[in-house]
Order: structure tokens, then sequence, then C-alpha cells
């Protein structure tokens, strides 16, 4: 039906990583819950997820930073394994993560709804990806 040449564009999962759509997680992922029991697939989240769940935008110094935006990560990831290890046969699976804020009043939870799928990435092997809910 189709050629080679008739491709008119392709994007590939490996492009999104490297101009920033996706942010690769896998080595963090390996170890959810502060275990070896985490993720055996590659996991990658959208720039958009990290920006709404994991990066840490309040003052502090850049090692300050860096160890909340570790603590959020493990959090969002020992959550998604959780619900993977709940939904076992399912290629959608949707959470909740409680992130926390800083607003002027202090620190308060906000839930955030959080989809992750898995399914083949740029080979046939499965790839897990983490996003809100609005992307695709």
């Amino acid at each position: 039906m189709f050629e080679a040449t008739d491709i008119i564009h392709a994007y590939s999962r490996a492009d999104a990583i490297d101009e920033g759509q996706l942010i690769d997680v896998s080595e963090r992922a390996k170890h959810a819950g502060g275990n070896m029991m985490g993720f055996k697939v590659p996991v990658a989240m959208t720039s958009a997820v990290w920006e709404s769940l994991v990066a840490w935008h309040c003052d502090g110094s850049p090692s300050e930073r860096q160890q909340h935006e570790e603590r959020r990560l493990g959090d969002v990831l020992y959550v998604a394994f959780e619900a993977a290890s709940q939904q076992r046969n399912e290629s959608l699976v949707e959470f909740i993560v409680d992130v926390l804020e800083q607003a002027e009043s202090g620190p308060i939870v906000e839930p955030t709804h959080v989809v992750m799928t898995i399914g083949p990435g740029d080979t046939p092997e499965p790839v897990i990806t983490i996003m809100l809910p609005e992307e695709d």
C-alpha cells in the first residue's frame, strides 16, 4: 500500500527525547519505590509532566532544587509503578499524583491526574510514556 518514499514526516521517540519533548527517566524508574523492583522497560515523561509534577520552582540553591526534584520524581515513579502493578494488563493506566506546591499561604497539596501508556517505541520493544491526560 505505502512505500518508504511515501512517508512525508516521521518523528521518533528518540527525536522527542533529543529535543526535550520527552525526558528519559529510565534509570531512576528502575528503582521506583527505592528498590530494584521498579520498571523493566524504558520510561519517559513529557516535558509538561516534568514541569507540573517534578520541577521545583521555589527559592533555594541548585543542590536544594535538585534534591526536591529527585524526591518529586521518585514520588511520581512510585505512584506510577503502583498503578501499573494494580492494572497489569492495561496499555493505558490512569493515576493521581499529589504534588506539594508552595503558595503564599504555605504549602498545599494539588492532586494531579496523570496517564501512562505502554506500547512499542521506535522498535517493537515496549516503552512507557507518562503524560497529562490532554497530551497524546
